[in-house]
Protein backbone atom coordinates (compact mmCIF):
# COMPACT_ATOMS: atom_id res chain seq x y z
CA UNK A 1 0.00 0.00 0.00
CA UNK A 2 1.22 3.51 -0.98
CA UNK A 3 2.17 5.90 1.97
CA UNK A 4 -0.40 8.82 2.82
CA UNK A 5 2.04 11.47 2.08
CA UNK A 6 2.52 9.94 -1.34
CA UNK A 7 -1.10 9.51 -2.27
CA UNK A 8 -1.62 13.50 -1.24
CA UNK A 9 1.50 14.93 -3.18
CA UNK A 10 0.10 12.59 -6.13
CA UNK A 11 -3.31 14.11 -5.48
CA UNK A 12 -2.43 17.95 -5.47
CA UNK A 13 -0.25 17.72 -8.31
CA UNK A 14 -3.31 16.19 -10.06
CA UNK A 15 -5.56 19.53 -8.98
CA UNK A 16 -2.35 21.80 -9.67
CA UNK A 17 -1.29 20.43 -13.16
CA UNK A 18 -5.25 19.67 -14.51
CA UNK A 19 -8.19 21.91 -12.59
CA UNK A 20 -5.87 24.83 -11.54
CA UNK A 21 -5.04 25.92 -15.40
CA UNK A 22 -8.59 25.12 -16.45
CA UNK A 23 -9.90 27.64 -13.73
CA UNK A 24 -7.44 30.29 -15.09
CA UNK A 25 -8.60 30.13 -18.81
CA UNK A 26 -12.76 30.18 -17.69
CA UNK A 27 -12.17 33.03 -15.73
CA UNK A 28 -9.46 35.03 -18.38
CA UNK A 29 -11.65 33.89 -21.76
CA UNK A 30 -15.00 33.10 -20.75
CA UNK A 31 -15.23 35.89 -17.86
CA UNK A 32 -18.50 34.20 -16.28
CA UNK A 33 -18.81 32.42 -13.54
CA UNK A 34 -16.58 28.65 -13.14
CA UNK A 35 -18.71 26.53 -11.90
CA UNK A 36 -22.24 28.00 -13.98
CA UNK A 37 -19.56 27.31 -17.26
CA UNK A 38 -18.36 23.76 -16.03
CA UNK A 39 -22.17 22.60 -15.98
CA UNK A 40 -21.47 21.97 -11.80
CA UNK A 41 -24.30 24.65 -11.09
CA UNK A 42 -27.63 23.29 -12.81
CA UNK A 43 -29.85 19.80 -13.95
CA UNK A 44 -28.14 18.61 -11.08
CA UNK A 45 -31.08 16.31 -10.64
CA UNK A 46 -31.15 15.28 -14.51
CA UNK A 47 -27.09 14.99 -14.22
CA UNK A 48 -27.92 12.30 -11.16
CA UNK A 49 -30.53 10.68 -13.22
CA UNK A 50 -28.36 9.87 -15.98
CA UNK A 51 -25.56 8.81 -13.56
CA UNK A 52 -27.48 6.82 -11.85
CA UNK A 53 -28.95 4.94 -15.07
CA UNK A 54 -25.63 4.73 -17.09
CA UNK A 55 -24.09 3.15 -13.92
CA UNK A 56 -26.50 0.40 -13.53
CA UNK A 57 -25.84 -0.15 -17.62
CA UNK A 58 -21.30 -0.41 -16.00
CA UNK A 59 -22.53 -2.71 -13.79
CA UNK A 60 -24.64 -5.09 -15.88
CA UNK A 61 -21.14 -4.98 -18.34
CA UNK A 62 -19.01 -5.63 -15.22
CA UNK A 63 -21.10 -8.50 -14.28
CA UNK A 64 -21.42 -10.26 -17.29
CA UNK A 65 -17.45 -9.90 -17.82
CA UNK A 66 -16.86 -11.10 -14.28
CA UNK A 67 -18.67 -14.23 -14.77
CA UNK A 68 -17.78 -14.84 -18.35
CA UNK A 69 -13.75 -13.97 -18.24
CA UNK A 70 -12.60 -13.10 -15.03
CA UNK A 71 -12.02 -14.97 -11.55
CA UNK A 72 -13.94 -12.15 -8.85
CA UNK A 73 -13.46 -8.87 -7.12
CA UNK A 74 -10.59 -7.34 -5.32
CA UNK A 75 -12.44 -5.57 -2.50
CA UNK A 76 -9.36 -4.08 -1.06
CA UNK A 77 -8.74 -0.75 -2.41
CA UNK A 78 -5.77 1.50 -0.99
CA UNK A 79 -6.33 4.88 -0.38
CA UNK A 80 -4.44 6.06 -2.91
CA UNK A 81 -6.39 3.95 -5.35
CA UNK A 82 -9.37 5.65 -3.25
CA UNK A 83 -8.09 9.40 -3.26
CA UNK A 84 -6.65 9.37 -6.63
CA UNK A 85 -8.03 6.69 -9.31
CA UNK A 86 -11.36 6.62 -8.20
CA UNK A 87 -12.29 10.54 -6.69
CA UNK A 88 -9.71 12.80 -7.72
CA UNK A 89 -9.33 11.25 -11.62
CA UNK A 90 -13.16 11.51 -12.10
CA UNK A 91 -13.49 15.27 -10.89
CA UNK A 92 -9.68 16.52 -12.66
CA UNK A 93 -10.21 14.65 -15.53
CA UNK A 94 -14.10 15.74 -16.45
CA UNK A 95 -13.47 19.48 -15.38
CA UNK A 96 -10.82 19.12 -17.88
CA UNK A 97 -11.96 17.40 -20.85
CA UNK A 98 -15.90 17.36 -20.83
CA UNK A 99 -16.67 20.66 -18.53
CA UNK A 100 -14.13 22.75 -20.77
CA UNK A 101 -12.15 21.29 -23.92
CA UNK A 102 -15.59 19.35 -25.20
CA UNK A 103 -17.67 22.89 -24.10
CA UNK A 104 -15.23 25.02 -26.05
CA UNK A 105 -15.18 22.94 -28.46
CA UNK A 106 -18.65 23.40 -29.20
CA UNK A 107 -18.05 26.83 -29.84
CA UNK A 108 -16.65 25.56 -33.32
CA UNK A 109 -17.53 22.28 -34.07
CA UNK A 110 -21.12 20.03 -34.01
CA UNK A 111 -21.40 17.75 -31.26
CA UNK A 112 -20.07 14.76 -32.20
CA UNK A 113 -17.21 16.17 -34.24
CA UNK A 114 -16.42 17.89 -30.78
CA UNK A 115 -16.62 14.67 -28.82
CA UNK A 116 -14.32 12.65 -31.07
CA UNK A 117 -11.39 15.45 -30.83
CA UNK A 118 -11.96 15.15 -27.27
CA UNK A 119 -12.29 11.68 -26.83
CA UNK A 120 -8.84 11.43 -28.96
CA UNK A 121 -7.18 13.84 -26.54
CA UNK A 122 -8.91 11.60 -23.59
CA UNK A 123 -7.19 8.73 -24.82
CA UNK A 124 -4.00 10.40 -25.77
CA UNK A 125 -3.51 11.53 -21.99
CA UNK A 126 -3.32 7.96 -20.99
CA UNK A 127 -0.70 6.91 -22.93
CA UNK A 128 2.22 8.01 -20.41
CA UNK A 129 0.24 6.32 -17.76
CA UNK A 130 0.12 2.98 -19.73
CA UNK A 131 3.79 3.44 -20.75
CA UNK A 132 5.15 4.08 -17.22
CA UNK A 133 3.04 0.89 -15.96
CA UNK A 134 4.34 -0.96 -18.64
CA UNK A 135 1.16 -1.83 -20.38
CA UNK A 136 2.11 -0.10 -23.61
CA UNK A 137 1.98 -3.13 -25.50
CA UNK A 138 0.07 -5.00 -27.62
CA UNK A 139 -2.50 -6.54 -27.36
CA UNK A 140 -3.84 -4.27 -24.13
CA UNK A 141 -2.39 -0.94 -25.86
CA UNK A 142 -5.36 -1.63 -28.51
CA UNK A 143 -7.81 -2.98 -26.09
CA UNK A 144 -7.43 0.18 -23.51
CA UNK A 145 -7.40 2.80 -25.81
CA UNK A 146 -10.84 1.52 -27.98
CA UNK A 147 -12.08 1.41 -24.07
CA UNK A 148 -10.71 4.64 -23.41
CA UNK A 149 -12.00 6.01 -26.13
CA UNK A 150 -15.56 4.08 -26.12
CA UNK A 151 -15.92 5.90 -22.43
CA UNK A 152 -15.21 9.14 -23.61
CA UNK A 153 -17.48 9.44 -26.55
CA UNK A 154 -20.41 8.09 -23.73
CA UNK A 155 -19.39 10.74 -21.01
CA UNK A 156 -19.30 13.07 -23.76
CA UNK A 157 -22.98 12.19 -24.52
CA UNK A 158 -24.05 11.88 -21.14
CA UNK A 159 -23.03 15.74 -19.98
CA UNK A 160 -24.25 16.72 -23.23
CA UNK A 161 -27.89 14.63 -22.40
CA UNK A 162 -27.45 15.84 -18.82
CA UNK A 163 -26.29 19.25 -19.05
CA UNK A 164 -24.12 18.59 -15.49
CA UNK A 165 -20.75 17.59 -15.37
CA UNK A 166 -21.97 16.05 -12.09
CA UNK A 167 -22.90 13.28 -14.42
CA UNK A 168 -19.58 12.37 -16.44
CA UNK A 169 -17.62 13.31 -13.10
CA UNK A 170 -19.93 10.37 -11.04
CA UNK A 171 -20.02 7.99 -14.02
CA UNK A 172 -16.40 8.51 -14.38
CA UNK A 173 -15.66 7.79 -11.04
CA UNK A 174 -18.08 4.92 -10.41
CA UNK A 175 -16.17 3.40 -14.21
CA UNK A 176 -12.99 3.38 -12.09
CA UNK A 177 -14.06 1.85 -8.97
CA UNK A 178 -15.56 -0.81 -10.76
CA UNK A 179 -12.31 -1.34 -12.79
CA UNK A 180 -10.32 -1.77 -8.93
CA UNK A 181 -12.64 -3.82 -8.15
CA UNK A 182 -12.60 -6.39 -10.81
CA UNK A 183 -9.26 -5.65 -12.83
Amino acid sequence: MEPVPEAMTSAIIKIVIWVIPVIILVKITEKTELFSYLGLRHSIRKGLKWAGGVSILFILYFLVLNIAFLEGAELQIGFNEWLNTIILVGITEEIVFRGFLLRKLLNSYRFWIANIITSILFVSIHFPIWFHKGLFEFPYILSATITAFILSMIFGFVYRKSNSLWSVIILHSFYNLLVSLFY
